[in-house]
């Protein structure tokens, strides 16, 4: 399967996801267009993000995104520091 085909692929079910979201009235309609944005790109790095997230080690996510080096992959780190500032948010409110 090419690459390219994927992409269709991946596009078109976020296209279903769309019209079902649409159907089901206007409530679901921020979700719609959270996915009216989203790309096979995003979904790729939103599944390396997730992978480092279950703390998945580095070399198989590289692996499993087809990576050549550990360089293009370090940037799916940033869940671990997401999950600090969360954290130091939530501990240091300022109650303004």
């Amino acid at each position: 399967m090419t690459r390219g085909a994927v992409h269709l692929i991946i596009k078109q079910a976020f296209d279903n996801a769309i019209a079902h979201l649409q159907s089901t009235g206007a409530a679901r309609e921020r979700a719609a267009e959270r996915l009216r944005q989203a790309s096979a790109h995003w979904q790729r790095h939103t599944t390396g993000s997730r992978m480092m997230d279950g703390q998945v080690d580095l070399r198989y996510v590289r692996d499993n995104l087809g990576h050549e080096s550990i360089s293009t992959t370090s940037p799916y780190l940033h869940a671990s520091d997401d999950d600090r500032h969360r954290a130091t948010e939530a501990r240091l409110r300022l109650n303004w």
